[in-house]
C-alpha cells in the first residue's frame, strides 16, 4: 500500500490540506519517498491516521495526540478513563448552562410578566442562576454544623423550589425598581410584602444576610458572591432586608 498524498486523502476521507498540516506539525509525517523524491503514504501511515481520528473523536487536541504518540505511552484503558472523565465534566457544564436557559425561559412564560421589563433585568437573573450552584456549595460548607439552616439550603437543589424562588426574586427586583422610581410608601410596602413571602419560603435568608457583615467570609468568598446587580438595587435590597428583620425583632 503506497500512494500519493492526493490518493491517500481520498482513501481516508480527509483533505490534502489537512494531511500537509499534520506533516508540518510532525503529527503524521510519511517516511518513504517515491522515485521523484515525493513523500508517499504507506499502510503504517494509514494506521497512524486511524489512531489520530479515534483520539480526536475522544476529544484530544492535536497537541495532546502528538504528545501521546511521540512518547508512545499508549495505555488504552487509562486513556479511555481520562477521556470519559473529561466528557462527563463537559456534559455537566452543558447541563448547568441548559438549566440556566430553561429557568430564564420559565420566567418569560409567567403570565402577567412584562417581557420588556424582564429583558431589562435578564442579565441579573442569568448571573444569579449561573453562580447559584457554587454559592449553594459554599453555604453548605459554611453552615455544615447548623442542621436547621443546612436543611433549608439543601432545598435549593429542588427544581420546583427553585422555580418558586426564581419568581419571588424577580418580583422583588421588579418591586424594588418601582419603589426606587416612585419613592412612596405604597411601593415600599409591596417590597416588604414580597420579602415577607420570601422569608416564609426560605427562612434561612436571615442568617445568610448576616454574612454580609462577616469580614472573614467576605474576604474568602467575595469573588463568588459579587453578583451582577446595579448598585442602587443591591443597596435597596440590603436596606429593606435589614429593616424587615429589625422590625420583626422589635415586634417580638
Amino acid at each position: 500500500m503506497e500512494m500519493t498524498i492526493g490518493q491517500f486523502a481520498k482513501i481516508v476521507g480527509s483533505t490534502v490540506r489537512t494531511l500537509r498540516y499534520y506533516d508540518k506539525i510532525g503529527l503524521l509525517t510519511p517516511k518513504k519517498l517515491n522515485k521523484n523524491g515525493r513523500k508517499i503514504y504507506t499502510k503504517l501511515d494509514w494506521e497512524t491516521f486511524q489512531q489520530i481520528v479515534i483520539l480526536k473523536h475522544l476529544g484530544l487536541t492535536l497537541n495532546e495526540i502528538k504528545e501521546l504518540m511521540t512518547k508512545q505511552k499508549f495505555n488504552n484503558r487509562e486513556l479511555l478513563q481520562v477521556q470519559k472523565q473529561l466528557i462527563e465534566e463537559k456534559q455537566a457544564e452543558l447541563n448547568n448552562k441548559l438549566e440556566v436557559i430553561t429557568r430564564m425561559e420559565k420566567l418569560y412564560n409567567i403570565e402577567g410578566i412584562s417581557e420588556e421589563e424582564l429583558n431589562e433585568f435578564a442579565f441579573i437573573m442569568l448571573d444569579l442562576f449561573r453562580r447559584e450552584k457554587s454559592q449553594i456549595q459554599i453555604l453548605e460548607e459554611h453552615f455544615t454544623d447548623d442542621t436547621e439552616i443546612l436543611k433549608e439550603i439543601k432545598r435549593l437543589h429542588d427544581p420546583e423550589y427553585k422555580e418558586k424562588m426564581d419568581r419571588e426574586i424577580w418580583f422583588l427586583i421588579q418591586a424594588i425598581r418601582n419603589a426606587i422610581h416612585n419613592n412612596d410608601s405604597t411601593s415600599r410596602k409591596k417590597v416588604q410584602k414580597i420579602i415577607n413571602e420570601m422569608n416564609n419560603l426560605f427562612p434561612a435568608s436571615r442568617k445568610i444576610l448576616n454574612l454580609v457583615d462577616n469580614n472573614h467570609f467576605l474576604t474568602k468568598y467575595n469573588h463568588e458572591f459579587t453578583n451582577y446587580f446595579p448598585e442602587n438595587i443591591a443597596s435597596y435590597i440590603y436596606k429593606e432586608l435589614k429593616t424587615y428583620y429589625d422590625e420583626n425583632d422589635n415586634n417580638e
